[in-house]
């Protein structure tokens, strides 16, 4: 039972980074219709500058998290910007924006990967150690990624739902065309849902580098969180949150019951047996519903 309880823990943890990756997924997906396949990409940019902030810069830990995240929200504001925008304001069919980003992508990660080399790197030691309760040891990163995880998803909720840019996605992801009409500047709008973008795949990069490792290609681990999301419902926020958890609780089941092996195996298992069931996911709505 021990055992459950620690797997458990660890499995919420995990489950936390992933809704903040797939959460992004499905804002954009909500509004734009297309999948952000360059999410692995600001993971990446926002693990390596935390990581040199700390390692060479000697920043406070601080003021290093919100310079990584700044950088992080820059690129990805550079990416709408530069490889989404004109696109969009042709028109060009989404196949295009999704290629769009598969090449931005490739390119900020080829450019990182030249830039710094593929080594591993380990993070600065930050949050280490356990402490246990009722017999149930958890990690003391462990927790903190995961509270900080719920409390970044706590304000992204509480901003769509109760400031007037919020409204303004919200509307955008019922009807953009008409949103548009209606005064409200898509433009902008873009903007606001690529910088929360970033910042979601910053502070997820961020603690899987210091979970795991800092190197180029870390940001594959989004194609969990693309699962999670497509269990929850594509497009659907509150389901991307659940899908997260209910991955990273099996991954970590999986791992400490009977291999690590079969980890991504039970993970793509699971994706075919929740579509096959419920072909829009978990919590899939109509596209009118979606935020």
């Amino acid at each position: 039972m021990t055992l459950f309880f620690q797997q458990l823990v660890s499995g919420i943890s995990i489950g936390a980074v992933y809704a903040l990756l797939a959460v992004g997924y499905a804002l954009v997906y909500s509004v734009f219709n297309f999948t952000n396949w360059a999410f692995d990409a600001f993971m990446v940019v926002g693990a390596f500058s935390a990581f040199y902030a700390l390692a060479s810069f000697k920043l406070p830990v601080w003021l290093a998290l919100v310079v990584a995240l700044a950088l992080t929200v820059a690129v990805s504001i550079f990416v709408e910007t530069g490889a989404y925008k004109p696109l969009r304001m042709r028109g060009a069919p989404r196949l295009y924006m999704m290629i769009s980003a598969m090449g931005a992508n490739l390119a900020i990660v080829n450019i990182i990967n030249l830039a710094f080399g593929g080594a591993f790197r380990k993070f600065p030691e930050i949050t280490a150690g356990t402490f246990t309760v009722a017999g149930v040891s958890m990690g003391k990163m462990d927790l903190f990624a995961a509270v900080f995880s719920f409390l970044v998803l706590g304000v992204l909720w509480w901003f769509l739902q109760k400031t007037r840019q919020g409204l303004g996605i919200r509307a955008s992801a019922l009807d953009m065309v008409t949103s548009g009409i209606m005064g409200i500047d898509n433009n902008k709008v873009a903007l606001i849902i690529f910088g929360i973008s970033g910042i979601l795949s910053g502070v997820s990069g961020i603690f899987y580098g210091i979970k795991y490792a800092v190197y180029p290609y870390l940001g594959s681990v989004t194609i969990k969180a693309m699962i999670a999301s497509v269990i929850g419902g594509l497009g659907s926020l509150p389901g991307a949150v659940v899908g997260s958890l209910l991955l990273g609780i099996l991954e970590t089941m999986i791992s400490g019951y009977i291999s690590s092996t079969y980890r991504d195996l039970f993970s793509f298992s699971l994706l075919i047996i929740i579509l096959l069931f419920f072909p829009s996911g978990l919590m899939g709505k109509n596209v009118k519903e979606k935020l």
